[in-house]
């Protein structure tokens, strides 16, 4: 089990965490925001997932995907559209 530290956390006390890496094989979370971004620990056989691999998630999911569709602009118009339409939001007059 490894032990959870925040980005400030880890830079204040970067030299002791080092240290307990080096000499106990200590492995470290790394949090952003209260999620997981790094870990940190000794080297050894793990190889971290390569950036491809990982599932794209939010609007960079769509990237790429936008290239294929064949009607782009008509489908943010029609987004857009909708938004105007409903009642609990607010949507600027880009034109």
């Amino acid at each position: 089990m490894s032990e959870s530290l925040g980005v400030a956390e880890l830079k204040r006390r970067f030299s002791a965490i080092l240290s307990r890496i080096e000499v106990r094989g200590e492995r470290f979370a790394v949090l952003k925001r209260g999620r997981t971004v790094a870990m940190i620990g000794p080297p050894g056989d793990e190889q971290p997932p390569a950036l491809s691999s990982r599932p794209r998630r939010g609007l960079a999911a769509a990237v790429g995907a936008w290239e294929e569709y064949p009607d782009l602009d008509g489908l943010l118009s029609d987004l857009r559209a909708a938004r105007a339409a409903s009642p609990d939001r607010d949507v600027e007059d880009l034109g």
